[in-house]
């Protein structure tokens, strides 16, 4: 049912509705989200925006590639609790993964050169985040909050 509504500013306006337990007619709220002064209804293409309220410090986990061809453990194996990221300070590919060893393939994440890898802030790994890259000295900045 539907239920009409105006006052003295506004054109006439429709409310869902629903009769309650009691038989009382009563307006159904659907979560929306404001876009542009408009209410918008909350669904699988507009998703409600969440906002991470427990965010912490970045701390740094910058350095180079150790040994070419073997991956190495980044933020001294500590999993980052609200995401991370890398950026890729070489002049060659390196590789991320956070769902085991990282290596040139697989399910690691490739990082060409100058680009950054970057996590959703609340995302944490199911592991600890490793680095793979294909020579000693290969230089990253990373950071883990």
């Amino acid at each position: 049912m539907t239920l009409l509504v105006k006052d003295a500013n506004t054109t006439t306006q429709s409310i869902s509705t629903l009769v309650d337990v009691a038989g009382n007619l009563v307006p159904v709220h659907a979560p929306a989200a404001i876009a542009g002064g408009i209410a918008i209804p909350v669904g699988p293409t507009a998703p409600l925006p969440v906002i991470n309220a427990a965010g912490a410090v970045a701390i740094d986990g910058s350095g180079t590639v150790v040994t070419g061809g073997t991956a190495q453990t980044l933020f001294a194996g500590v999993v980052p609790v609200n995401g991370y990221l890398v950026a890729n300070n070489s002049s060659a590919a390196l590789y991320v993964s956070d769902v085991g060893p990282a290596d040139a393939g697989g399910a690691s994440i490739p990082i060409p050169a100058g680009a950054v890898f970057m996590t959703p802030s609340g995302y944490k790994p199911g592991g600890a985040v490793s680095l793979y890259g294909g020579a000693a000295g290969q230089a990253f900045a990373g950071r883990r909050w």
